[in-house]
């Protein structure tokens, strides 16, 4: 196991944290869940990632990953460059579970080295539409924005679009895909927009 098993993807972009209080809750949650409540001791996401940035000369784009573990963290910052991802492979998982933010990608990376000459993979478990390998899944009908009600993790974007009406949960099963206009990957770095 590595030191630091867990990790958070935060955009910033304008200078501003996307999303952050979001990512502070899955953050919490995921300490309390994995090391209980005693064993954790909780930062604040705002407050580490302004103390190792100087935010003035993040002009671009930037993913910022936080890794972490019950007491510690460690910060990096990289550019970030939108990518089109216009075809997806479906791949059957009935055993993947990625509740939490584990570092730990192998299951998820054996499953993306299936999608052959497609831009990502859509995982489907126990016949229902769940995520891709690197975020949650937004299906477009007509003007209206639907994400599976069984995703392998709670995305922050997600949950923050749910939040404000502008995605809808429902059940997704592999056969419904094609009845939809548009899919579009939703994560930390991706919005709908």
């Amino acid at each position: 196991m590595t030191n630091f098993p867990f990790f958070e993807t935060l955009c910033i972009e304008q200078q501003q944290i996307k999303n952050c209080a979001y990512h502070q809750q899955r953050y919490e949650q995921t300490l309390r869940q994995f090391y209980g409540e005693s064993a954790v001791k909780i930062h604040d996401l705002f407050d580490i990632i302004h103390h190792q940035a100087d935010f003035s000369t993040l002009l671009e784009l930037t993913r910022c990953r936080v890794d972490y573990n019950a007491t510690t963290f460690q910060i990096q910052f990289f550019p970030y460059q939108r990518r089109k991802i216009a075809r997806f492979q479906p791949v059957i998982c009935d055993e993947i579970d990625y509740s939490l933010k584990y570092s730990d990608r192998t299951l998820l990376n054996q499953l993306l080295a299936q999608r052959g000459d497609c831009d990502e993979i859509m995982i489907i478990k126990q016949g229902k539409v769940t995520d891709c390998s690197i975020g949650n899944l937004a299906f477009r009908l007509g003007e209206h924005w639907f994400t599976p009600d069984s995703p392998l993790l709670a995305g922050t974007q997600r949950c923050a679009l749910l939040e404000q009406g502008i995605l809808q949960e429902i059940p997704i099963f592999a056969e419904d895909v094609l009845k939809f206009d548009e899919i579009r990957v939703i994560n930390a770095m991706n919005g709908l927009v």
